[in-house]
């Protein structure tokens, strides 16, 4: 019996302990997490303006199938709300409070008989025209739970966060590489004499996947600008991706991220060196606009190149003129398309 009240104290000191803890703990809690999907702003924000494709995206129904979702007769936007029963996670609801398209979306969430809270979206721009999309959600939790809250939800919150925006980018890459392309029409494809450049970078054989992720372009600029910067080099124009073959059978490619510098330097280190490209017959593109427009701009060239009997020659240059950082507005980027060519 003396062991038993001795373990009956010590249990009833740490329930103490904790709703002493408890009282001096915060009972607002706040919670974020982002990622970057390769798909235009527009196309995230339709996504997320419609709380139906929850079901598809959201990471309850995996974790819960005993969830069963019910609509009002708002279709998106403001004031759609989405409610939900469970036998294992309980009852609740979600509005859509504020709809900002592109950029922001705010939603109030409900969980029954267990208080409410807010959640929201927000969209930026990312690394190489990718969409930087932050989810948060905060609430109150009194005294004593949020000593719970603060102990357990962060875990709880950075899993939900992590499927959720995962399932989302899925979703949006999805649909943006089955989305159609602009019409080839639409492009103006311009003939020219390429008046031969001299680069510096490097270049490679890779996975186009790897080409197209948010940080392979802005990994290997800043290690040429620190080459240029140590040996007090300025570029001659505007960074650029320089490719000798794409093959989409084996989704690799023979590429050189490169900026161009005056003709004749010769320099190197750190896996970088300069290369000369020779002057010769051109086709240029300049795409302004997000870079979900540049597979348009190469198909533009293809037909050209095939209505006026050229033929085309490594490497094709996609000049980043004017993009991110320098200029949040994805509308004003301006991007520059160059093929080779031989021919008429």
């Amino acid at each position: 019996m003396a062991i038993l009240k001795k373990l009956l104290f010590a249990l009833l000191g740490l329930v103490a302990l904790g709703l002493l803890v408890a009282a001096f703990l915060p009972k607002h809690f706040e919670y974020e997490h982002s990622i970057d999907i390769n798909a235009p702003k527009e196309l995230v924000f339709g996504i997320i303006n419609d709380l139906k494709t929850q079901e598809t995206w959201g990471p309850w129904g995996k974790e819960d199938p005993t969830i069963k979702n019910t609509y009002n007769e708002v279709a998106a936007g403001v004031g759609q709300v989405s409610s939900w029963t469970s036998e294992n996670s309980g009852n609740g609801s979600q509005t859509i409070t504020e709809s900002t398209p592109p950029s922001s979306l705010k939603v109030k969430l409900d969980f029954e008989g267990a208080g409410g809270g807010d959640g929201w979206f927000k969209l930026e721009d990312g690394e190489n025209g990718a969409t930087k999309t932050t989810w948060g959600m905060s609430f109150d939790s009194s005294w004593p739970t949020n000593l719970f809250t603060a102990l357990f939800a962060g875990g709880m919150m950075d899993k939900m966060f992590e499927q959720g925006l995962t399932g989302l980018k899925e979703m949006a890459e999805q649909k943006a590489a089955e989305a159609p392309a602009a019409p080839a029409s639409s492009y103006e494809v311009k003939p020219f004499d390429f008046p031969g450049a001299t680069y510096l970078g490097s270049r490679e054989q890779t996975t186009q996947a790897a080409v197209m992720g948010p940080t392979f372009f802005s990994d290997r600029m800043g290690k040429i600008m620190k080459l240029m910067q140590q040996s007090k080099m300025q570029p001659s124009g505007s960074p650029a991706g320089v490719y000798y073959t794409w093959d989409d059978a084996t989704k690799t490619t023979d590429m050189a991220v490169a900026i161009p510098v005056g003709k004749g330097t010769a320099v190197a280190g750190g896996g970088l060196q300069t290369f000369d490209l020779p002057a010769s017959k051109a086709l240029l593109v300049e795409l302004v606009g997000p870079y979900s427009g540049i597979m348009g701009a190469h198909l533009a060239i293809g037909e050209y190149v095939k209505a006026n009997g050229l033929k085309e020659k490594a490497p094709v240059i996609e000049e980043y003129t004017i993009g991110p950082p320098s200029e949040k507005d994805s509308t004003k980027w301006l991007t520059k398309i160059i093929y080779m060519v031989e021919g008429k």
